[in-house]
């Protein structure tokens, strides 16, 4: 299964020198006492390319992800040369292997680098891109013993006239959301996310910004939200509606 892009191609690329960098698994889980894990690196073009993998440390603020360098998991090798249509192993190694008191979290940026000037056509890298696209990569150690379920609540909330969902996490393991629908109390809907909408990790929690088109006659009391978390299908939940 190859990984989704989280950011655009930030440069309009010519086809013949389209990026094509390939990243698997789209997620690394570790198991308890588990020392690494492998990340498979594919190149499924005509030239070789080179990639570049760093880790950071994720948590959250309550609005949004923060990510912060870390030396406690580390990628080696962490830039690779992968000839046309081969591919590179990337071990992903915890240094400090001691049974974790909460759940720890990570994000592994894996950035496909241009050629170096004068390799490919002109004008191929301009405007100061330094990569040609970019994934990112969850990861995560659980606690010992076991974490149990997400504990989530939600709560609407709007900002200089802009709607937000936010989702806050008091579990001790993270939880994936995904196909968000807001239900009004006489029925009527708005979808969120029909894929993947993003995370609330253990002990804290993310909002994400609705569009446009919400309606703001749905911000009233018996307001649900409909979701997947971790996979499963929840029975629909209370979202309260806040300043």
């Amino acid at each position: 299964m190859l990984a989704l892009l989280s950011t655009a191609l930030l440069a309009a690329l010519p086809p013949a020198h389209a990026a094509s960098l390939q990243v698997s698994p789209v997620i690394l889980s570790f198991q308890p006492g588990q020392p690494a894990l492998g990340l498979t690196l594919r190149n499924s073009g005509d030239a070789s390319l080179t990639g570049q993998v760093r880790v950071f440390a994720w948590s959250q603020n309550g609005k949004d992800d923060v990510l912060e360098p870390v030396q406690a998991l580390v990628a080696s090798p962490p830039m690779v040369v992968i000839p046309q249509q081969g591919e590179q192993l990337v071990r992903v190694v915890r240094v400090n292997r001691q049974p974790a008191d909460h759940e720890l979290t990570y994000r592994l940026l894996i950035d496909e680098l241009p050629p170096p000037q004068g390799a490919g056509t002109p004008g191929e890298v301009s405007g100061g891109v330094n990569f040609r696209l970019r994934y990112s990569i969850p990861v995560f150690v659980p606690m010992a013993g076991a974490p149990g379920e997400p504990k989530l609540a939600w709560i609407l909330r709007q900002h200089d006239g802009v709607w937000y969902l936010a989702a806050t996490n008091q579990g001790a393991t993270h939880a994936q959301l995904s196909a968000i629908k807001l239900v009004g109390a006489g029925g009527e809907s708005f979808e969120v996310s029909a894929g993947l909408l993003g995370y609330a990790l253990a002990g804290s929690g993310r909002e994400w910004r609705l569009s446009d088109k919400f309606p703001a006659s749905l911000a009233a009391s018996g307001l649900k939200v409909q979701a997947t978390v971790n996979t499963a299908v929840l029975p629909a939940a209370a979202v309260t509606v806040g300043p």
